[in-house]
């Protein structure tokens, strides 16, 4: 005896299936406007959706061959031909939509790394930028199609259920009974608040901030002063004397020592994306300090990045940033700032002026920076501002400062111990 409805896996991936694609269109169509991080974690969302969409769309084609299903409803040919042929198109759609989605991505120029929903990672496909356009014109098509065919299937749908009497919507709606208006109602408003839920979505707002692990150089403790602008022709260290050390009675001068930096300190970055602040830090950097307050001329500092750490608390645009158009960390793994010339300000605030050298390209920074020292234990607390576009970082479309500006922000604060001997 012929069954009279699909099996429930059936019924759970038909309709999983047509929420995501709801949500998929709408959320295709919001993919437009300026680079921004809202647009970029839409981009990963929509990737992640597609994906899923295929996979579960494989399955769904895998249950029509292994479990039954209830026979083809009786008619004219026209309109079982015209059934057939919308639920093969539907397939085509499910399929072919998100593979020529994942070649867009493959082919892209910038190649940005894929992580299903921020957890699994997708590979991309090995193909040639050929592909690029004839996948863009299709994936579009795609959506349209969709679009005809969701309107084709619903007006069949009910022209059996309400026109010819026929028990169509018992057979994927278990729970529908006569005429079924209340599930046709409760069918559609889901699917229109997928559609809706797409169209607004917007991942990276409202997002709490990520809690900071612990780590060998992250501050746990206190909070980074706000960065100051860092002038590039004339500082207040060309306006102040250096401290005299002669001036200082020679029982309390302080000799040159090596400083150890304490667990616990924490180097940051804010750079603006369309106005939005995108913050970061580097979870891995070392300081080699030779200081004195009383010693200015033979003080020194160098402070070693490994620019792989870089953690914006979303991993695809890490991944992004240790790329060739970014910090091209393949190339160039660390940043490091030397400083030789470092001057009082007045009070405990100090300048330190030295070399960045990032990404190949050696240009002065200065850093601006307080200083408290209590026996043998400092602490440091300073800003400084970088132009990223002197150093490269930012290649392709990345290297116009509309989208994103050429000042990046840097915070830091740590605290030391002197080295005996």
């Amino acid at each position: 005896m012929a069954v009279q409805r699909y099996s429930y896996t059936a019924i759970a991936l038909h309709w999983l299936i047509a929420l995501l694609l709801a949500f998929q269109v709408a959320l295709g169509w919001a993919l437009e406007g300026d680079n921004s991080p809202e647009l970029f974690q839409r981009f990963q969302l929509h990737k992640s959706v597609g994906i899923a969409i295929l996979l579960l769309s494989l399955l769904r084609l895998a249950t029509r061959f292994v479990m039954p299903r209830p026979p083809a409803s009786d008619g004219p040919t026209w309109t079982r031909a015209l059934a057939g042929i919308v639920h093969s198109l539907f397939y085509v759609v499910m399929i072919v939509g998100p593979l020529t989605g994942w070649l867009l991505v493959s082919t892209a120029k910038i190649q940005v790394p894929t992580l299903l929903f921020g957890m699994v990672p997708w590979p991309h496909l090995p193909v040639g930028r050929g592909w690029h356009e004839p996948a863009e014109v299709i994936h579009e098509a795609m959506a349209w199609l969709a679009i005809g065919l969701f309107l084709l299937h619903v007006a069949g749908a009910l022209r059996h259920q309400w026109l010819l009497g026929k028990p169509e919507l018992q057979r994927m709606i278990p729970s529908a009974r006569g005429k079924a208006v209340g599930a046709v109602l409760i069918a559609l408003a889901f699917v229109g608040g997928a559609f809706a839920v797409g169209s607004s979505v917007y991942p990276d707002r409202d997002r709490a901030a990520p809690a900071e692990p612990a780590m060998s150089n992250t501050a746990q403790t206190a909070p980074v002063a706000p960065p100051a602008p860092i002038e590039a022709e004339k500082t207040e260290a060309d306006e102040a004397p250096d401290s005299d050390p002669a001036a200082e009675p020679e029982d309390t001068a302080e000799p040159l020592a090596d400083w150890s930096v304490a667990p616990g300190g924490r180097l940051g970055f804010t750079a603006r994306w369309n106005g939005e602040a995108v913050e970061g830090r580097f979870d891995r950097w070392r300081a080699d300090i030779r200081f004195s307050p009383d010693q200015l001329a033979g003080s020194r500092i160098k402070v070693t990045v490994d620019l792989a750490s870089a953690d914006t608390g979303d991993g695809q645009r890490d991944d992004s940033l240790k790329g060739s158009d970014f910090f091209d960390t393949a190339a160039h793994p660390s940043a490091i700032f030397t400083a030789r010339d470092i001057r009082k300000l007045g009070g405990d605030r100090y300048a330190a002026r030295g070399t960045l050298d990032l990404r190949g390209a050696a240009r002065p920074v200065t850093l601006r920076f307080t200083l408290g020292i209590e026996g043998d234990r400092a602490r440091v607390n300073g800003t400084a501002r970088i132009d990223r576009t002197a150093f490269g970082v930012g290649q392709g479309e990345w290297a116009a400062t509309d989208a994103i500006p050429a000042e990046v922000d840097i915070a830091f604060v740590f605290t030391a111990t002197r080295q005996s001997g």
